[in-house]
């Protein structure tokens, strides 16, 4: 009971503060949008015209310039009723796939229209991220294979009549040999042979990626949300060492030790607000963005396979950053202090932390991919990505969730020992 005079005191102090509102509530908002309008520049846009096309996409590697047969293909996959074409080079759409941009992208190989020129098989090649999704990739294979079998089948039959062709010019008195029911054999031949040993084959291949256990590879839709929710999560522990600040200038804090409350109980009173407001700005954040994105162009985030897990890791994130507030509160001297050290520490570690950046790209220098394991920010993003962009579950998020409740101990116990209530 004696908490719950904290929360109401605190609440109503804090719904007529307009700013913290603010702050809390519409800032990340306009933070998404903003993110989530230079992330659609960034890739291209989101225009009308790729809003209407409800092709599967794919990316697609031709290292077969200026064959007949690779053109062929490549008109037969761009169809009305295939796939979305992305052409890049090889090069490039092997860094697309390393930080997740593209799930896949299939593979035309050098020589493909002369080996099937020549008679010879050709195989294509679909490359896979190792965290694309199995059944889209199956449904993105049949797609191919079906295509890939059906120029097989042509090339085949055209290849036959053609032989037959230099058979009847060869021997012009052969000609009543050519009917019509020695050509349709012929072709039902080349259709058997071409369904039982086809021409063009295609293979899914799934490189092997050094990947650094825990280190997330966001693409710019999924990183957005989660991302601002982490960064201005941990923002609010400023609002909440303000408030103990005040607290103390104004001598309540003072007062309150007369009462039979140890420090640890006091401080904890005066978390528990605050605690309920962060777990509402998360609610918040994620409900109100997860509309929002998709008016942006960007698909609906789901809430993951475990929502268990994910309401785990935001009561976690929440116990840190509160933990956090009364670390600020505890190492500054003034309100001025705790603004100033507060922005500066909090945007710098939600920069590396992943929030504003997606760790993927900071994990290309090797310094800022160590500096990053001794913010709790990394293991926030860590544990969203894994549980809302790779479908992972509550036994993958439990090392994240671990080192966050050891923050937010430490920042606890360093705050209470350094804090002032004079």
């Amino acid at each position: 009971m004696k908490i719950w005079y904290f929360i109401k005191k605190d609440l109503a102090v804090f719904f007529r503060d307009r700013g913290a509102l603010i702050w809390l509530f519409v800032l990340p908002l306009v933070f998404i949008s903003i993110f989530a309008g230079l992330s659609s520049l960034t890739s291209g846009g989101n225009g009308e015209e790729e809003v209407q096309d409800n092709r599967v996409p794919l990316a697609l590697v031709n290292l077969d310039a200026g064959g007949e047969q690779g053109k062929m293909l490549v008109e037969e996959l761009g169809a009305p009723d295939a796939f979305r074409l992305l052409m890049l080079g090889r090069e490039e759409a092997d860094a697309r796939l390393n930080v997740y941009t593209i799930r896949r992208y299939l593979l035309i190989p050098a020589g493909f229209s002369a080996d099937l020129a020549a008679g010879k098989p050709a195989a294509l090649t679909l490359i896979t991220h190792p965290d694309s999704d199995p059944e889209t990739d199956r449904i993105v294979m049949t797609m191919v294979n079906g295509i890939a079998q059906d120029l097989s089948l042509e090339l085949q039959i055209i290849e036959g009549i053609k032989t037959m062709g230099e058979m009847q010019a060869a021997n012009p008195a052969s000609q009543a040999a050519f009917s019509a029911d020695k050509i349709l054999a012929q072709a039902k031949s080349q259709f058997d042979s071409s369904s039982m040993n086809p021409l063009i084959s295609i293979a899914q291949v799934n490189p092997v990626k050094e990947e650094k256990e825990g280190l997330p590879t966001f693409d710019l839709g999924e990183s957005i949300l989660p991302g601002m929710s982490v960064l201005f999560v941990f923002l609010a522990s400023m609002t909440m060492a303000r408030s103990i600040y005040e607290e103390r200038r104004d001598g309540s804090l003072r007062r309150l030790l007369a009462a039979p409350l140890r420090r640890s109980e006091l401080m904890l009173g005066k978390m528990a607000p605050m605690l309920l407001l962060i777990i509402i700005q998360i609610i918040f954040i994620f409900f109100v963005g997860g509309l929002l994105l998709p008016l942006l162009g960007f698909g609906r985030l789901g809430i993951g396979n475990d929502p268990l897990a994910l309401a785990l890791v935001s009561l976690a994130m929440a116990v840190c950053t509160v933990s956090l507030g009364v670390f600020l509160a505890g190492i500054a001297r003034s309100e001025g202090q705790i603004t100033g050290i507060g922005n500066a520490v909090l945007w710098v570690a939600g920069f590396l932390g992943g929030a504003i950046v997606p760790a993927f790209i900071l994990q290309q220098i090797a310094v800022l991919n160590v500096i990053s394991r001794f913010i709790p920010h990394y293991w926030a993003t860590s544990a969203y990505y894994d549980l809302l962009a790779r479908g992972r579950g509550l036994a993958d998020v439990l090392p994240n969730i671990g080192v966050l409740l050891l923050f937010s101990a430490l920042f606890f116990f360093i705050g209470l020992r350094r804090f002032r209530y004079e």
